[in-house]
């Protein structure tokens, strides 16, 4: 995996929605005889242009009751999707240290409980930017290599973050083959890590596992299937009296060569729970909900 964004969680009353996200045919799954992969370091390529597609839905039908208040839903939806093209311009052996990000679709779309929707672009959809590694630091020009504005610096800054840097997952992988079955805790930390990265204090990953269930056939060479689950917390604070977890399940696919993270998908139900003071007062939460994160990366085809 060459970078990520950052994966920014903002639950707290809200309910996310699935997306339409132009749904492709999946690809034929072949499952490959070997029982142990190995993760080989490579180069970075100047070039070598790779589609990022990354996002949060959660779908929610809840409601709050309790003695002292009128029964209150938890229906409102909202959608997360981003689209980028990541182009390597400059390279020094596996570190990216200058890129060109072209955005496409960075929308989110609010839904009420009527259904009525309300969509809301980034300043960085549909434009593209240039990102250096200089001294620590991502400089930040438009694709002439002029300034742009800070709210626009900054978004691609936290998207360009791993500029210069090896990749953590990449990192974590052990030099030797890995057994089908084996449990990798490392990357699981540095999973961990990743998800956790950008979020407020009141938000914590934990209990991160990382198996390795198979090894998949692909045009770009072996695979690794992992079986992956964490769990998501939100804290309860003034305006929501409540702890919200997720325990995510779900996979992630790491190409041998290169030791790049393909794609994950972790799916898990939202669980509402009040603080024991309102529990005692008689607080309830009644109903269900799911949420789902989804990642993936695939190389730009050649006109």
């Amino acid at each position: 995996m060459r970078r990520m964004e950052p994966w920014v969680i903002a639950v707290g009353l809200l309910a996310l929605s699935p997306l339409d996200v132009g749904a492709t045919e999946p690809p034929r799954i072949v499952v490959s005889k070997a029982r142990a992969l190995s993760f080989t370091r490579q180069d970075a390529v100047v070039g070598r242009a790779e589609e990022v597609r990354m996002g949060m839905t959660m779908q929610q039908d809840f409601y709050i009751t309790a003695p002292f208040m009128e029964p209150e839903p938890i229906d409102v939806s909202t959608e997360m999707f981003q689209a980028q093209v990541f182009t390597p311009l400059e390279v020094k052996g596996p570190l990216v240290t200058k890129a060109k990000l072209a955005y496409g679709d960075v929308v989110d779309v609010m839904k009420d409980p009527q259904g009525r929707q309300k969509r809301q672009v980034t300043v960085v959809h549909q434009k593209t930017y240039v990102g250096e590694a200089r001294a620590g630091r991502v400089e930040v020009t438009d694709a002439n290599g002029q300034p742009v504005p800070p709210e626009e610096a900054e978004l691609v800054r936290k998207d360009l973050d791993g500029l210069g840097a090896e990749d953590p997952i990449a990192a974590a992988f052990p030099r030797g083959p890995v057994k089908v079955g084996a449990k990798l805790d490392g990357v699981a930390r540095a999973f961990e890590k990743l998800l956790q990265k950008g979020n407020p204090a009141s938000v914590k990953f934990r209990k991160t596992r990382v198996q390795l269930q198979e090894i998949h056939e692909d045009p770009r060479g072996l695979v690794g299937l992992f079986l992956v689950s964490t769990t998501m917390e939100l804290a309860p604070d003034e305006q929501n009296p409540m702890t919200t977890t997720i325990a995510y399940q779900g996979t992630m696919h790491v190409l041998g060569e290169g030791t790049e993270l393909t794609a994950f998908n972790l799916q898990g139900p939202v669980v509402y729970t009040p603080i024991p003071a309102m529990k005692a007062k008689g607080m309830q939460v009644k109903g269900k909900g799911d949420s789902v994160l989804f990642f993936s990366v695939q190389p730009v085809k050649k006109p």
